[in-house]
């Protein structure tokens, strides 16, 4: 019974922390993340927040950053958390699914960090800063390094007794790291994807780029959607990053776009000091549209059919 316990606190532990990963690199490009917990018993809830969510340095081999994140407590409880450094690569195009875990190629910044100290605690409403070191080798690779930085809540083992489960919270920031020397920036447009027909909300038009170098490629996507009139109904812009030898899909998404209705799209790409513009047009139309469309033309057949039998038969009948 008791090893059914254990194994079940630890998948919850890493479903939960692979939520709020996947939510940090979804979203890196905001301020802020954070986790919280719905209030306990007592009204209370414990919530962190951690800012920057992204830091990008580009820095010589032997040189050492000093930065510093950001940590506020903007719950209801205190509590004590941990910082530290893990790798941090991607298993799919749409960047989903991070790893945090398993270390990869260039994905060695996380043995390069240092902090003063690795456990704080933090009151309610109380805002801490976490100052840390990177210290680049003097034989670091020229290119990309990169790693991400965690500040994860420590259970509170006294106030968690008798129950069975308890979730960890962390939150943290992706750091992207270029090492001067020889850097290769190449990369290669896969295009641009904007399905005409779209049965529901959100619209959307995707972008895919595969980097081809050995350091990450900034990339700027605007999506502009406009009406037959040429008016401008939506636009968006997302700056985001691909990661080398990967291929990065974004989704270029207007969550709240009518349900029927034809539009022009236009997606604008600025990458590697390159400007590439495609655009079509997209029906917003739910697909039982088409088959009442189809169903009342086979009705009118067959009452257009029926009419004129009936037309034939009353002259027949006539003679």
């Amino acid at each position: 019974m008791l090893s059914i316990i254990a194994d079940a606190r630890r998948i919850i532990l890493r479903a939960s922390l692979v939520v709020v990963s996947a939510v940090l690199v979804v979203n890196g490009s905001a301020g802020m993340v954070s986790a919280q917990d719905a209030a306990d018993s007592k009204g209370k809830r414990e919530s962190i927040t951690l800012s920057p969510t992204k830091r990008i340095y580009t820095e010589d081999r032997g040189k050492v950053i000093n930065d510093k994140l950001t940590i506020l407590n903007d719950g209801e409880t205190d509590y004590d958390f941990i910082a530290y450094a893990r790798p941090y690569s991607v298993a799919d195009g749409n960047y989903n699914t991070p790893n945090f875990d398993t270390p990869v190629k260039n994905a060695d910044l996380y043995k390069w960090v240092r902090f003063e100290q690795v456990r704080y605690h933090a009151k309610a409403h109380e805002t801490i800063y976490v100052p840390y070191t990177i210290n680049i080798p003097e034989n670091a690779a020229p290119g990309g390094h990169y790693g991400a930085i965690f500040a994860e809540i420590q259970v509170d083992n006294a106030k968690q007794k008798g129950s069975a489960l308890a979730r960890t919270k962390r939150v943290g920031m992706l750091t992207y790291l270029t090492v001067n020397g020889s850097i290769v920036q190449a990369g290669t447009d896969k295009g641009v994807s904007i399905p005409f027909w779209q049965a529901e909300p959100p619209m959307i038009a995707s972008t895919t780029l595969k980097n081809d170098g050995n350091v990450h490629i900034d990339e700027t996507v605007v999506m502009t959607v406009r009406d037959v009139l040429g008016n401008i109904k939506y636009r968006s812009s997302k700056d985001i990053q691909v990661l080398p030898e990967t291929e990065r899909v974004l989704d270029g998404e207007w969550e709240k776009s009518p349900w029927f209705g034809l539009f022009r799209v236009e997606v604008e790409r600025k990458f590697l000091d390159k400007t590439q513009v495609s655009s079509g047009y997209v029906l917003m139309m739910p697909r039982f549209i088409p088959f009442i469309t189809i169903l009342l033309l086979i009705m009118g057949g067959v009452h257009a059919i029926y009419g004129r039998s009936r037309k034939v038969s009353k002259k027949g009948y006539r003679r």
